[in-house]
């Protein structure tokens, strides 16, 4: 389907810049994009089934993967909170 929108020309020129160095069009960066905040909007507001989230998770633990760091936790920590337990 095709549909015209007008642009702000400030927007269009980001985006030229953006695909300019990438093996992407105008079209290809704009329509990957509303996909995206299409579907954070519709998660946000719970209008997604379990699967396409779990895509999402998916998709953003590869491109960001766990960090073994990120779940350490130091023994005086832990005192600290067992203590109140």
């Amino acid at each position: 389907m095709s549909v015209v929108i007008e642009l702000d020309e400030k927007i269009v020129a980001k985006i030229d810049a953006v695909v300019k160095d990438s093996d992407k069009n105008r079209l290809q960066y704009t329509n990957e994009t509303l996909q995206k905040s299409l579907q954070r909007d519709l998660a946000r507001k719970g209008k997604l089934s379990e699967e396409e989230v779990g895509k999402m998770y998916k998709e953003a633990y590869g491109k960001f993967p766990v960090q073994p760091e990120e779940f350490e936790i130091e023994e005086d920590q832990m005192i600290e909170v067992w203590k109140d337990l």
